[in-house]
């Protein structure tokens, strides 16, 4: 039987990108982000290494 090409894995691709792991963030981390995320959406550098530093996150998690 020939395979569908659907499930065919393409080999001459060669710069195949891997995805970042997915952060998994506690309770008071998701709390915290999500509280201030309703009140402001974007945030300068200041303010998010600020906030990464109270929630004991990196600033690009």
């Amino acid at each position: 039987l020939p395979l569908n090409p659907l499930f065919q894995h393409d080999n001459s691709s060669k710069h195949c990108r891997r995805r970042k792991a997915r952060t998994v963030f506690s309770d008071q981390q998701l709390t915290g982000l999500e509280k201030r995320f309703e009140s402001q959406r974007y945030l300068s550098t200041p303010e998010r290494m600020e906030l990464a530093s109270q929630l004991n996150l990196s600033e690009t998690q």
